[in-house]
């Protein structure tokens, strides 16, 4: 057994002394960049070389063209480049990629000067080009990731390009000449990377970055390892720990960049926007506050969906500071349960921060369960990723679609939960069963709604099996569901979304147009088995006084209830600018119209900039509500929204959660009998009933261009 580094170390020397016999023009000098200038070339690796001449000095183009002739007798792939130092120095000002591909440039033979004032130029234009071109650098990086995948999540990972790779040591060298950040150590990861990379050349005999299961287990014996998933264990330590320096350099550039800026606009002070209890924004930044409850261990949840909602980094010490936080403890209150589907809530921004949560090892303390599956292979060939990536990138799906089932909040946790029973010595439907019953069960979901979630993640395979085996069209297969889902009509459209989002986050070819119209005929035959019951109006209790408007505090569930009457709808537009500037978020509402066309309201809240003590006192909220002082609703952005009459004519909406967004909504409709109002997760889910005639068509309209603003 040859070492992988004996294997590189040969193939570099074998290179250099083809190269160093060449004879050069006069006046130049031969510089290698690429894998040969790293010292990391493999037996079948290719050549990257640059003649280097001066100003006044260019060579002979027969005696160039004559030149590669013996690297290409010794059978070598060559790419090579004719420049001038300052030429070095303004593609690297130019182009960021090609002046990334130019930084690990060495002499290799002839005028070393020549290659010395390259190199300063070079570092010189780098720098300055690094500073005015840093997001199209980030650009290209995360380009990468996003046609590569990460190094950590692939069953077939990209050992070269995928984040975490080899690549991102050479993105971190580069921040490092820009003068951005310090390079930080990691030698013994990028060793094992190397070999790995290296033994895979070998065994495919050609050049190949991508560790596929077939190469992987000869590989892994060639280093040492017991089994493939020994290996793969180590790549995913690796690879983490490569990418996370790769987010803390970044953010450390971005720190520098940002108070380069800041001493060029003579310190013009940013503002510090409170987010959530103890939660802060300074600009694009989210941090604590300056004398935040460090007894409460739900600071973390407020943190994290913060930051899911918004988009905002977290600042590393803020991750450090919420690791000193006590455990959460086994019951979960609201406003936590609403914080944490939150964090699932947002398919732009859930993967980042389920990663930094788990690279501060804050996840575990919400998702216990999960350090089992972190990095897990699953054993089906069907499956792209680990099973970590796998469940992070269904619940984004599901995140996606979330507006269009009735319980995102069931959804989220399935889709969450569906496999993470892998890995143990039984079926991981019953064992992911068990498991989510015990977190729901953690946030005090009631008896029926533990069941409904138990349920699709036991049978989350089964829908895909009846298209698979059974003819969708027959009685056998809708009966066969309604029995997998206990004739709920809920579990079975939260099953048909997770079948879909599962299949799709697996791998190519697994959702296709055949299984789609198989799903969807049995679902559709199921639901129509089972039709729904209609909601039913509110009880709503406004206790009679002369203010038209009062406030109460359950202390114990640290809710506050706001009730109100007014005499015509357009009355509504006050209370919610009042609401709306208090920062407060209506967790649920339930509207009525009594028979002298009054209506009457009751609001139960979450505070978010208070304190809820500071929050909860009536004489201050009646005097500002009468004070008229607030009478606008705040601007909101346009979110996905679906608006449906059901059964009953009953309107159902369904949109993203947002401060204001229900005054929209209210001041779209019509007069209406009854309305309900409550969150799911980050959802917003409302019923309203109309009792006369109204247009269908125009009401939808209006309520999708007031929350949608399309």
């Amino acid at each position: 057994m040859v070492a992988a580094s004996a294997l590189r170390s040969e193939a570099y020397a074998g290179a250099v002394r083809v190269l160093q016999d060449l004879d050069l023009p006069p006046h130049t000098a031969l510089a290698a960049t690429g894998s040969l200038a790293r010292q990391e070339m493999t037996p079948y690796s290719d050549i990257d070389v640059i003649l280097i001449f001066p100003e006044d000095h260019e060579p002979d183009p027969r005696l160039v063209e004559d030149l590669w002739y013996p690297v290409w007798d010794a059978k070598y792939r060559l790419d090579f480049a004719l420049r001038t130092p300052q030429e070095c120095a303004e593609i690297a000002l130019q182009d960021a990629s090609a002046g990334f591909a130019q930084l690990d440039l060495t002499y290799i033979a002839g005028e070393k000067p020549l290659v010395d004032d390259a190199r300063q130029r070079l570092l010189h234009a780098w720098r300055r080009q690094l500073q005015r071109g840093f997001d199209s650098f980030v650009a290209i990086a995360i380009a990468r990731w996003n046609r590569s995948g990460a190094v950590a999540t692939m069953t077939n990972p990209d050992l070269k390009n995928g984040r975490g790779g080899l690549r991102d040591i050479q993105l971190l060298r580069a921040l490092a000449l820009g003068n951005l950040c310090d390079l930080p150590v990691l030698e013994e990861e990028r060793r094992l990377l190397l070999d790995a990379r290296t033994l895979l050349h070998v065994k495919a005999r050609r050049h190949r970055d991508i560790l596929d299961p077939d190469f992987a287990a000869d590989v892994a014996d060639e280093m040492g390892f017991n089994s493939r998933y020994e290996l793969t264990a180590a790549l995913v330590t690796a690879a983490s720990a490569v990418d996370e320096a790769v987010e803390r350099s970044l953010a450390t550039a971005r720190d520098v960049l940002g108070s380069r800026s800041a001493s060029k606009s003579q310190g013009r002070s940013r503002v510090r926007r409170p987010l959530d209890v103890d939660v802060v924004a300074d600009g694009d930044v989210i941090s604590l506050a300056r004398t935040p409850n460090r007894a409460d261990p739900w600071l973390l949840t407020r943190v994290a969906a913060a930051a899911a909602r918004t988009g905002y980094s977290v600042l590393p010490a803020t991750w450090r500071a919420l690791q000193e936080l006590p455990a959460p403890p086994e019951r979960w209150p609201r406003a936590a349960v609403d914080d944490f589907f939150a964090i699932l809530s947002s398919p732009s921004h859930t993967p980042r921060v389920i990663a930094e949560l788990d690279r501060y090892g804050l996840w575990e303390r919400l998702v216990p369960e999960w350090g089992h599956v972190r990095g897990l292979l699953p054993r089906e060939r069907s499956h792209m990723h680990s099973v970590d990536y796998h469940l992070v990138a269904t619940v984004t799906r599901c995140a996606e679609v979330r507006t269009s089932v009735a319980r995102p909040d069931l959804l989220l946790l399935a889709a969450l939960y569906h496999d993470l029973g892998k890995g143990h010595d039984r079926p991981h439907e019953q064992v992911g069963a068990e498991l989510v019953a015990r977190q729901a069960a953690r946030m005090r979901f009631n008896l029926a709604d533990i069941s409904r979630v138990q349920t699709v993640v036991a049978e989350h395979t089964s829908l895909a099996r009846l298209a698979a085996t059974m003819d969708p069209s027959s009685d056998a297969a809708r009966d066969a569901l309604l029995n997998a889902c206990h004739y709920d009509q809920l579990t079975i459209s939260l099953l048909a979304t997770l079948s879909k989002a599962d299949a799709l986050s697996t791998g190519p070819g697994v959702w296709s147009a055949r299984t789609a119209q198989a799903q969807a005929l049995i679902v559709a035959r199921a639901l129509e088995a089972n039709k729904p019951r209609i909601v039913t109006r509110p009880l709503v209790r406004v206790p009679q006084d002369e203010y038209g408007v009062g406030l109460a505090v359950d202390w114990q569930e640290e809710v506050v209830t706001v009730t109100w009457s007014g005499a015509n709808k357009a009355d509504f537009k006050r209370i919610f600018a009042l609401i709306s500037a208090l920062g407060w978020t209506i967790v649920r509402a339930n509207f009525v119209r009594g028979d002298a066309g009054g209506y009457q309201a009751e609001f139960v809240i979450r505070t978010v900039q208070k304190t809820l003590r500071e929050a909860a006192e009536p004489d201050r909220f009646i005097q500002s509500y009468n004070s008229r002082t607030y009478t606008e609703l705040p601007e909101i952005a346009g979110e996905p929204t679906t608006a449906a009459f059901n059964v009953g004519g009953i309107l159902e909406i369904r949109t993203v959660e947002r401060i204001g967004a229900l005054g929209y909504l209210v001041e779209a409709l019509p007069e209406f009998m009854w309305l309900r109002h409550e969150i799911l997760g980050a959802t917003m889910i409302v019923h309203v009933f109309f009792g006369a005639s109204v247009s269908r068509a125009q009401v939808v309209g209006n309520v999708t261009r007031a929350l949608a603003r399309d």
